[in-house]
């Protein structure tokens, strides 16, 4: 994890290099979100940046990003879905959509802390026209949350919150594949007694 980079936008334009380093994670930047948000509280610990502004800077670039992911589902990826129920697809898909009718706001709570499934949450969920107020209301709620726990973190250890998060994602990305693996094991087993 180089963060030269960051350190330098820092430098150059301060709290809103916070919320650019948070907004441009969308776009696929080698850097886990995590450390961005932990990165953002350790700034302020080392360095001069209010905590209070630093953190609304973060997320605020966290939401942003979010919200522009829920629109690009929105708009294109109601044509992927229709491409997919015209394929063996289709019934996984509308079950999906059906799930996401009934446990949508605990999707999206729970998405924001599992790797992986937090950045393709909000394109899933813009696809299948979830209504924006209810998934503002539930992800913005997640995301401050989110974004507390790991920008405390890295205020209170500055110089640790490396190795600290290091162990955290392999535990939540484990934890996000035991999560995948049981969801698909429940459909598949649904499908088996469905047919029987």
């Amino acid at each position: 994890m180089n963060l030269s980079f960051f350190m330098e936008l820092v430098k150059e334009y301060g709290y809103i290099s916070m919320f650019i380093f948070n907004w441009l994670l969308l776009f696929g930047m080698p850097i886990p979100n995590e450390v961005a948000a932990a990165f953002s509280g350790v700034l302020t610990e080392i360095s001069y940046f209010k905590p209070v502004y630093a953190f609304l800077s973060a997320y605020l670039g966290l939401i942003t990003s979010n919200t522009f992911a829920y629109f690009i589902g929105r708009f294109f990826g109601q044509k992927l879905l229709d491409r997919l129920n015209r394929t063996k697809l289709r019934k996984p898909v509308h079950n999906f959509s059906d799930f996401l009718q009934k446990h949508g706001e605990i999707a999206i709570s729970l998405s924001f802390f599992l790797p992986g499934i937090r950045w393709a949450m909000p394109y899933v969920v813009g696809a299948n026209n979830y209504p924006f107020l209810r998934y503002v209301c539930f992800a913005y709620t997640a995301g401050f949350i989110w974004m507390m726990v790991y920008f405390n973190l890295g205020r209170t250890f500055p110089y640790a919150y490396k190795s600290i998060l290091e162990h955290l994602q392999g535990f939540l990305i484990l934890l996000s594949v035991i999560i995948v693996i049981l969801l698909v094991g429940r459909y598949l087993y649904k499908e088996r007694k469905m047919k029987k």
